[in-house]
């Protein structure tokens, strides 16, 4: 049964169309990634689903007494609300349960004890207990943290938040009202990798339907199990995840050539015939393969392959090479007052190398990259640059973004020796064209102005790049093109990002910004991982000094010498701890094995010979949703043992 399905919707602004004739529908439990190129309009499709926007044309149908949540990139928040507040305020159902039983029991303190009263007093209590009202406060206080909104935050208002914080409490609000048809447009803007990782998994168990738009497609491969492709001709489904829908995409193209230039040969045949044979004894023939040359004129249009979307067109090339070494930090340390970014640490880096900077949300990382660029000063020690080296900087912030200049302007001013006719050339390789080069900079949206900063650092010849969050605002296509690029780049990369297919892509070394420190990890984002992981199971536990229980306890020592009796309990934890870790190594191998079911099915979605047959195509799809179903019943479950094991560890102060 679906939970939403759309029928041939349309949508244009003016005389521009935006989509038409766009179907499909939304069943119980699937998760639906939409993408599209920047522009495609797939904000605009949510907003028509969620109902805040009409179709020209088409119509939405929701299922019957189905709750729908849509998360804007400008969400309406109860603003004068603690946080904690406007959090505990969207567990829908349970509020209004809690603000009865509330109410009930202040009746019955006023001394209004009637049976009846009683009574309903009483099945209040219950429908309270079975819709897990007493762990209400517990999930959303887990829910606000997990989002990257602290305790310390809980008790602010709403009003004083900043948009990115508002934009996260809008997202734990949803996710905590439950909604049958959730749609979320971009919901990992705003988050560092921790917080993503939690939405995944909190949206893997999502038990309705579930559409979302994002560029994260780390994120796509984890969540999702369709992928929906807006174009300006309607829809196009693909089953599995991101990686999954590249793979059929790239098939499709392929066969869509092929048949191109099959029927383009048929075309020239049948033409032949008819122009040769149209008044001899053949004529009839002649006639009859007019009609199938009239055919397959009229349905040529459907075989031609779909049209690649646009990207920017990257080249970094240096001027010259740096000398081997080509960073020495030594003691470099920073903090603000209390808070201590990073003690002395210590590391070299040379040539070539790629260096991925990961940490949580204020750790950090532009103030490192502000460090090594010379425009922030270290508390002590120094990062010193070696032989040949030359500076680009990517910024976050849209530094070097004059408002008042245009986009043709800002090029002409990076390089005296550029022309207009070259600067407009540069220009089209970034998607600006025609009059789009005499734009304002200031009037530019994120997206085009990203591009324009790319476009200047191409022009700036580094042989050193530092990249702020360098996919902000790209779409996949944009992504993708300046991920080849600097794959390609000679030189020597440190960036900053929350886009891990980047960081596993590019980057053969981490620096983790972690607790006041930095870690340096050879391996890339792999090493990263599996650092993480190790970090969460905590330290393995290991045998009590067998001799410590025969040996005699000083008079008066007590608990602080370590009785007996806190000796066995410590011994019983301990044991308790081996029992969860021993199943938690067991519950991981298993998601090993069907994770590698889950990748081999989704390799055979991707392959076109399967959809000959309809049969076994769906024999197919219900497989891989199946291993999908198994795979996040065992994140659950990996996810309750390590939570418990973690609880009982000594480490946590429970005997």
């Amino acid at each position: 049964m679906s939970v939403v399905s759309a029928r041939d919707l349309a949508k244009s602004f003016g005389a521009h169309l935006v989509f038409r004739n766009c179907s499909f529908a939304l069943a119980w439990g699937d998760r639906a990634g939409l993408v599209g190129p920047n522009g495609a309009g797939k904000s605009t499709l949510l907003r028509v689903l969620g109902g805040t926007l009409p179709a020209d044309a088409g119509t939405v149908a929701v299922a019957r007494s189905a709750t729908v949540g849509y998360l804007s990139q400008e969400p309406a928040l109860p603003e004068d609300r603690t946080v904690r507040d406007a959090a505990l305020e969207a567990t829908g159902e349970l509020a209004v349960l809690q603000a009865r039983l509330a109410a009930a029991e202040a009746a019955l303190a006023r001394g209004e004890a009637s049976e009846e009263a009683l009574r309903a007093f009483g099945d209040l209590q219950a429908r309270f207990e079975r819709a897990g009202g007493w762990e209400r406060e517990h999930v959303a206080e887990e829910s606000l943290a997990g989002l990257g909104l602290p305790a310390s935050l809980w008790q602010t208002r709403v009003r004083h938040l900043s948009g990115g914080q508002r934009i996260r409490l809008a997202l734990c609000r949803l996710l905590l009202g439950e909604p049958d048809l959730l749609l979320c447009d971009e919901p990992t803007n705003h988050l560092d990798l921790e917080a993503v990782e939690w939405l995944e998994t909190r949206l893997q168990r999502w038990r309705g339907a579930l559409l979302c738009v994002s560029h994260d497609r780390y994120f796509l491969d984890r969540v999702c199990s369709r992928v929906l492709e807006l174009g300006p001709e309607g829809v196009e489904s693909y089953p599995g995840g991101y990686s999954a829908y590249v793979r059929q995409r790239e098939e499709r193209t392929r066969n869509a050539a092929v048949e191109a230039a099959r029927a383009g040969g048929e075309e020239e045949r049948l033409r032949a015939y008819v122009e040769r044979y149209r008044a001899g004894n053949r004529a009839r023939q002649a006639r009859s393969r007019e009609r199938r040359l009239e055919r397959l004129r009229r349905e040529a249009p459907g075989a031609a392959a779909p049209a690649p979307p646009q990207a920017p067109v990257l080249r970094f090339a240096p001027r010259g090479a740096t000398g081997r070494e080509v960073l020495a930090v030594e003691g470099l340390a920073k903090s603000y007052g209390a808070n201590v970014l990073f003690p002395a640490w210590d590391a070299v880096v040379h040539r070539g190398e790629r260096i991925g900077i990961v940490g949580r949300n204020g750790a950090g990382k532009t103030t490192l990259l502000r460090l090594l660029a010379g425009e922030e000063r270290p508390d002590a020690g120094a990062a010193t640059w070696g032989h040949g080296v030359e500076l680009s900087w990517l910024r976050q912030d849209g530094g070097g973004i004059q408002p008042d200049d245009t986009v043709l302007e800002h090029v002409l001013a990076s390089d005296e020796a550029i022309g207009a006719g070259e600067a407009r050339d540069i220009l089209a390789r970034f998607l600006f064209r025609g009059d789009a080069v005499f734009r304002r900079a200031g009037d530019l949206s994120g997206g085009e102005r990203h591009r324009l900063l790319l476009c200047l650092l191409l022009l700036e010849h580094g042989n050193v790049l530092l990249c702020d969050e360098p996919t902000n605002h790209l779409d996949i296509p944009a992504r993708e093109a300046l991920e080849a690029s600097l794959e390609a780049f000679p030189g020597t990369l440190f960036v900053v990002s929350h886009d891990r297919y980047l960081l596993r892509r590019l980057c053969g070394r981490i620096w983790w910004l972690d607790r006041g420190g930095v870690r340096d990890l050879a391996g890339g984002y792999p090493a990263y991982e599996a650092a993480r992981a190790a970090e969460a199971a905590g330290p393995a536990p290991t045998d009590p000094d067998p001799g410590s229980a025969r040996s005699p306890l000083p008079a008066g020592q007590g608990a602080a010498g370590g009785d007996r009796a806190a000796g066995r309990a410590r011994d019983r934890s301990l044991r308790e701890q081996r029992r969860r870790l021993a199943a938690l190594a067991e519950v991981e191998a298993r998601i090993g094995e069907v994770e590698a079911e889950v990748a081999a099915l989704g390799e055979r979605l991707g392959q076109a010979d399967l959809y000959a047959d309809g049969r076994q195509a769906a024999a197919a799809v219900g497989a891989y949703r199946q291993a999908e179903a198994r795979l996040q019943a065992l994140y659950a479950e990996w996810e309750r043992l390590g939570q418990a094991a973690l609880q009982d560890s000594p480490s946590s102060g429970r005997s």
